[in-house]
């Protein structure tokens, strides 16, 4: 705790994405180094201007008020903390600090990759169908997809995300206390609902300044293995997450767009300068069979890809909230009882969950279960015809 207030002292002094962190990081071997160091020390390390006349203010105040408040809304990870990604170690002025609510995936320790998607808000019917489409697919096979949580084709995205029962990260460019945009207030409680996180650099009470969000946007491509651009115009926060991504050695996909379109002129140019072109979920997973030893289902989600595209088709609608899923065809019934025969391991999980999906590590210390009966109890409930089970070993009734 006494090295998260240095932390949030460093980075409010340093700023995000600041050129002058990776030179701390490399001098100080921790953040109580930087603030035990004079103004000479500092300027030995390359500090200057502005950041070095802050990091000379020794007052922790404002890190103690900024703590506080951060408590309240969620949870708080470090540079040097358990559950940092170490995906974000590897970029350019990595954050010293995040701030977020919800379950922050395991995105160095998994079997899928994770995914950016990032497109512009003033996107076309088009762009809306085809990004909810893609991320659907990759969410089904348990890829987690990660936008910004803005409207538009981020907001598609996560819908998409949320469809399929997966999991969906939104990186915001101001404080997790700041409602913006509004309309998609109801999206980001439902991606915390779902499992999922919403995460920000900035700290509480810190609006989206415009420059915040080409900022952020090194963060949604730093968390992930490729990123994948649905229509960007000539000018376009998705052109910078593009080449934040280059930068970062990471993929990047892009799917076509329409010639006529304003809309498409900057993603097309990105194919022509040589990023993949993607029509589909599968295509994006052919390119990481090599690294997860060929246990990627390109034709499952694709199939996830194609139900998507129907369910809209029919207009069907992801709820937020508590909403009921609206489909064409009715859903079989819940069941709302563990039969008599189950075993007692069987009955003890199957009272613990409820229609939100919880992964295995939840379940196991809620019931105090051990992990091999929890799993054979798992399945026996899924025989049963119980339970559902999801991408990420998570499950609900």
């Amino acid at each position: 705790m006494e090295n998260t207030i240095y932390w949030i002292w460093i980075q409010q002094a340093v700023g995000q994405g600041s050129s002058q962190v990776p030179r701390m990081l490399e001098h100080f071997p921790t953040p109580k180094d930087v603030y035990d160091a004079d103004r000479a020390a500092l300027q030995k390390a390359g500090i200057t201007g502005r950041a070095l006349d802050k990091l000379c203010d020794k007052s922790l105040l404002g890190a103690e008020q900024i703590l506080k408040r951060s408590e309240k809304l969620g949870w708080i990870i470090t540079y040097d903390g358990a559950g940092y990604p170490e995906l974000l170690r590897h970029i350019f002025s990595p954050p010293l600090v995040l701030y977020g609510r919800g379950i922050l995936p395991h995105f160095d320790r998994t079997t899928v990759p994770s995914i950016g998607m990032v497109g512009t808000r003033k996107c076309t019917q088009y762009g809306i169908r085809v990004a909810g489409e893609i991320a659907a697919g990759l969410a089904a096979v348990g890829c987690v997809i990660v936008s910004g949580g803005a409207k538009g084709i981020d907001r598609a995205a996560h819908e998409g995300a949320l469809y399929v029962g997966g999991r969906t990260v939104v990186v915001q460019a101001c404080g997790l206390d700041i409602n913006y945009p509004k309309p998609n207030r109801e999206m980001r409680d439902r991606v915390v609902q779902e499992g999922g996180a919403v995460i920000s650099e900035y700290a509480p009470g810190v609006p989206g300044y415009a420059n915040h969000y080409d900022v952020r946007n090194r963060l949604i491509s730093g968390l992930s293995w490729g990123v994948c651009v649905v229509e960007a115009p000539q000018r376009s926060g998705a052109l910078i997450t593009a080449r934040h991504t280059r930068d970062q050695n990471r993929d990047l996909f892009v799917v076509p767009g329409d010639i006529t379109s304003p809309a498409s002129i900057g993603s097309n140019e990105l194919i022509k300068e040589g990023a993949t072109l993607v029509t589909r979920a599968g295509e994006i997973l052919r390119e990481y069979q090599g690294c997860f030893g060929g246990t990627l289902s390109e034709d499952e989600a694709n199939r996830a890809q194609e139900a998507y595209a129907q369910f809209k088709a029919d207009g069907g609608v992801v709820p937020m909230k508590d909403e009921p899923l609206m489909v064409a065809d009715n859903p079989p019934p819940l069941v709302i009882s563990c039969p008599e025969y189950a075993s007692d391991e069987a009955k003890q999980i199957f009272a613990a969950l409820t229609e939100m999906p919880v992964d295995a590590e939840e379940l196991c210390a809620a019931t105090g279960v051990a992990v091999n009966r929890l799993f054979a109890a798992l399945t026996e409930l899924e025989l049963m015809g119980c339970i559902r089970s999801y991408p990420g070993k998570r499950y609900s009734l």
